[in-house]
Order: C-alpha cells, then sequence, then structure tokens
C-alpha cells in the first residue's frame, strides 16, 4: 500500500472514532465522497459494511487517478507551507480545517538555507537563489559584505509583515520574497 494512502486510511481511521454533534457537524462540511466511506461505518450487516467500503474507496481512488481528489499528509502540507514562506496569500482551508490552534503550530516562522546563485539587484541590493525550494529572495540595504554562493541564510518573520535575517556574516538584513 503506498505510504499517501496509508497515511489517508490512518486519517480516515481517527476520524472515525470522532463522536458527539461535533463529529456530524465537521463530517457534514467534508467532501460526498468522503461522507459517503463515513456513512459505511453506520451499515450493521458486516457483508453490506464491506461491500460499501470497497464501493466508496474504490469511488475516492478513481477519482484520485483523475485528480479530482488530492490526498495529503501533515508532513506534506507543512513542506508546502515552508516552500511558500515569504509570500502574502490569502485564507485558505486548503491547508487546514480553520482550527487556530493547530495552524499556529503549523506556521512557519523561519527558514534556514543557502544561497545557489546571487546576483545584483536594484539600488546596491542582492537577489539570492535559496536552495530546497526556498525561493529567491531580495536583501533590503546595503550589506557589509557581499554575499556568495554556499553562504548560510536564515530569515524569519518580523513585524507588519517583513523579514529579517542573516546572510553570511551579515546581520539584521531585511528581506523581501521575489519568486
Amino acid at each position: 500500500m503506498k505510504k499517501r494512502h496509508f497515511s489517508a486510511l490512518v486519517g480516515l481511521s481517527a476520524m472515525a472514532a470522532m463522536s458527539g454533534a461535533n463529529a456530524a457537524e465537521k463530517v457534514r462540511d467534508r467532501p460526498e465522497l468522503f461522507r459517503n466511506l463515513l456513512d459505511c461505518r453506520g451499515i450493521a450487516d458486516n457483508g453490506q459494511r464491506l461491500a460499501c467500503y470497497d464501493r466508496s474507496v474504490g469511488a475516492m481512488e478513481d477519482a484520485e487517478k483523475k485528480k479530482d481528489l488530492v490526498v495529503v499528509d501533515r508532513k506534506e502540507i507543512r513542506e508546502t507551507k515552508k516552500s511558500l514562506f515569504g509570500f502574502s496569500l490569502p485564507k485558505l482551508s486548503l491547508f487546514g480545517d480553520g482550527d487556530e490552534k493547530e495552524e499556529k503550530a503549523d506556521e512557519v516562522q523561519e527558514i534556514e538555507s543557502t544561497v545557489v546563485s546571487v546576483r545584483p539587484s536594484k539600488g546596491g541590493d542582492w537577489a539570492l537563489r535559496l536552495a530546497n525550494d526556498a525561493g529567491t529572495w531580495e536583501t533590503g540595504g546595503a550589506l557589509t559584505v557581499p554575499p556568495r554562493v554556499g553562504d548560510k541564510v536564515k530569515i524569519r518573520k518580523a513585524s507588519l509583515g517583513s523579514y529579517l535575517g542573516s546572510v553570511g556574516i551579515s546581520r539584521g538584513i531585511r528581506f523581501r520574497r521575489v519568486e
């Protein structure tokens, strides 16, 4: 069984354990394919319940093959959030169900990477392409030492949507994500 499918089944099992009005409320908000799978739990006859699960899982698998359904696990969500660090994105429920506590725990506050390429930018700034899908960032303000390929970079969220960090031995550098 593929890792992704295993993660989905583990997630489905955990959801099956949910009970009470809160669970029923959350289930109503789920896609039809997923609700159909969860509805199979309520069938008393073992043979009918198994047939329902087989039918529902088959429909989910077909939808995934057609790319109508995408299954991701929390690790993939974290990696995607990390690769998007520095971009202003609208609030979407793609990365969570709106649980603010959970979203805060998964929020990326800082990245560490290495400079892959450097080029001069306007006004004496530098454009740095970073390793590990960390994107391209421009520095803001003059650097004491020009950045070089291989320099370590650390960028963290600062106040009012800005980003501060270091590149090589230069500290307290303003950054702006451009790609």
